[in-house]
């Protein structure tokens, strides 16, 4: 027959004997079959929307790279945000941690860089502030002479540059904003006093 039985009158052993055999033949074709056909051992291959097959694990580096690129972009940019003061004073701190590990834990009078600190600082109670040279006659932060003339206050109280010729070129933005601010406290106060009337 087709099916592999035999034809005709059997007895039970002869059926059960048939059965397990066809079971173990089928059992050695699907084992077989599954090592060759299953893939077992063999590495996955993908493929893109078009069919063609793809490398991860370069695609993978390649991604690994770019973030690589983008975040050493980012930091560049980050550094170029950075004004010239800013990248000063990072270098300044950095080389008084440096610095911070060879002074003493104890200091005296005579230490001469708490010395220079001390005389650095300026105190606005300081009777002496007069005899010594201002502020204002040092050069900035950045190494610029100062901006020796009046000029008008801005929100960040950044003074103009040496070279400016006193002409206010702005839009009036500035003007607007601190007339606004003093409206409101102006506005602020006297409801205040409005309230402390009644």
């Amino acid at each position: 027959m087709e099916s592999g039985a035999r034809a005709g009158l059997q007895s039970a052993a002869q059926v059960s004997a048939a059965m397990q055999k066809k079971r173990a033949r089928e059992l050695a074709d699907f084992k077989a079959a599954n090592a060759e056909d299953a893939g077992k051992g063999k590495e996955t291959i993908y493929r893109d929307a078009s069919g063609r097959i793809v490398n991860i694990a370069m695609q993978r580096a390649e991604a690994r790279r770019k973030l690589q690129e983008e975040e050493a972009k980012q930091q560049a940019h980050k550094e170029m945000n950075k004004g010239v003061v800013q990248l000063a004073q990072a270098e300044q701190n950095r080389q008084l941690l440096r610095d911070a590990k060879f002074i003493k834990l104890a200091r005296h009078a005579d230490d001469e860089d708490m010395n220079r600190e001390l005389k650095e600082k300026e105190l606005w109670n300081d009777p002496a502030m007069g005899w010594l040279k201002s502020k204002s006659d040092r050069p900035s932060a950045a190494g610029f002479p100062r901006y020796k003339g009046p000029f008008a206050p801005n929100r960040y109280a950044i003074p103009p540059g040496h070279r400016w010729d006193g002409v206010d070129r702005g839009n009036g933005t500035e003007a607007l904003f601190f007339r606004k601010s003093n409206e409101r406290k102006d506005r602020a106060q006297q409801e205040y006093a409005w309230e402390m009337d009644v």
